[in-house]
């Protein structure tokens, strides 16, 4: 298959290199100037990717690194979306022109941001999905050549609409053959990790971040027991909206068993801490970290959205809102994702359900 992957960071490279392993046909687009400019120069020029992966070395050849990106996604048959969710509504007004029938475009880390793209392309026949996290946990340590220190086990990825899940996560697996499937993107949307994880760690924790410096292991030093109690009550105010939508209510720990360990009858603990005493990254090392600059607006904001709409109450993602907003003294309540910028705010939750199922009705 053809595969055009949005984004040159980490992800990008890494998943560009681990896919084109399996003989596809990878081209990767960039579509800013922001970060990793000498990588893809260096990508651009050699039409390399030289990984390390636990002891396994590499070079990969890719069909390109360009700035076209009508050429690149019109070519596709599969476009992956690897960006910070904070440029999904910018890349669905610039993709979305470019897309048709039959392709597959998957988003990762979704936060439900597939619906900036499918609300733009009603009754194109593009089909849609999200993952909940990045498959590889890598950085880029040299231009051209990332370092992968983490493979998760299983990758779930929800579609939309729903109907269509058995057909797209056959092609998926042609990809990478760990993607499973959940329900539909709104659960996909509430097991992305960094909602709970990321958004109670770095918030605790930013005295010790700036005091350290930099020196900060947030999943190895954060979650002591008391934390871990606001922990559990984020997540409770998920799983009440998991439940609502007719969704598995599966707790942080158990999703994140699911996608990171071998033994599912293990307690769903143990995955957490062997994640954060062998895989974790160090950091953040700043308080403008993305674990709150990103996470809180497209994460926290997006559930107690869901959760207005459903009558369901979020005091402590509501509380986390407002003190990351007092730190960084912005109003992330006012930038950040909601179902009307979305697009789906006029729908009620009726047709929500529906809508996840089987689509957008025609003339919608």
């Amino acid at each position: 298959m053809r595969i055009t992957i949005v984004g040159a960071g980490n992800a990008g490279l890494t998943h560009a290199a681990m896919i084109a392993k399996q003989g596809h046909v990878v081209t990767i687009v960039k579509t800013t100037h922001l970060m990793h400019e000498d990588s893809f120069d260096v990508l651009s020029r050699t039409k390399q990717v030289e990984y390390e992966k636990q002891g396994d070395k590499g070079v990969i050849g890719i069909e390109a690194a360009t700035r076209d990106l009508p050429n690149a996604v019109s070519q596709a048959d599969v476009i992956l979306v690897l960006t910070q969710s904070v440029a999904h509504e910018k890349l669905s007004e610039l993709i979305s022109p470019h897309l048709r029938k039959g392709q597959i475009l998957l988003v990762t880390p979704g936060y439900a941001g597939s619906f900036y793209f499918s609300t733009k392309c009603k009754g194109k026949g593009v089909v849609f999905a999200e993952g909940e996290s990045m498959p590889f946990d890598s950085r880029i340590v040299a231009p051209g050549k990332v370092n992968i220190c983490f493979e998760n086990i299983r990758n779930p990825v929800g579609v939309f609409p729903s109907v269509k899940t058995a057909e797209t996560l056959t092609q998926l697996k042609e990809i990478l053959p760990r993607y499973t499937a959940r329900q539909n993107v709104l659960e996909s949307a509430f097991h992305n990790p960094n909602l709970i994880v990321h958004t109670v760690g770095a918030i605790m924790s930013v005295a010790r971040v700036e005091h350290s410096k930099g020196e900060f292991w947030m999943y190895r030093e954060a979650f002591t027991p008391t934390i871990w109690k606001l922990v559990e009550d984020l997540d409770s105010e998920k799983k009440a909206i998991l439940a609502y939508f007719e969704l598995p209510a599966q707790s942080f720990a158990e999703s994140f068993q699911y996608r990171t360990y071998e033994d599912l009858s293990a307690d769903p603990m143990e995955a957490f801490r062997h994640y954060a005493e062998f895989g974790s990254p160090k950091g953040p090392g700043d308080a403008q970290t993305r674990y709150i600059t990103e996470d809180v607006p497209m994460g926290l904001c997006f559930m107690s959205s869901i959760g207005k709409k459903a009558k369901i109450p979020t005091p402590v993602c509501n509380a986390l809102i407002a003190i990351a907003s007092s730190m960084h003294q912005k109003d992330y309540y006012a930038e950040g994702r909601t179902l009307d910028q979305l697009g789906i705010g006029h729908y009620s939750v009726g047709e929500l359900k529906s809508i996840l199922k089987q689509g957008f009705p025609p003339n919608a």
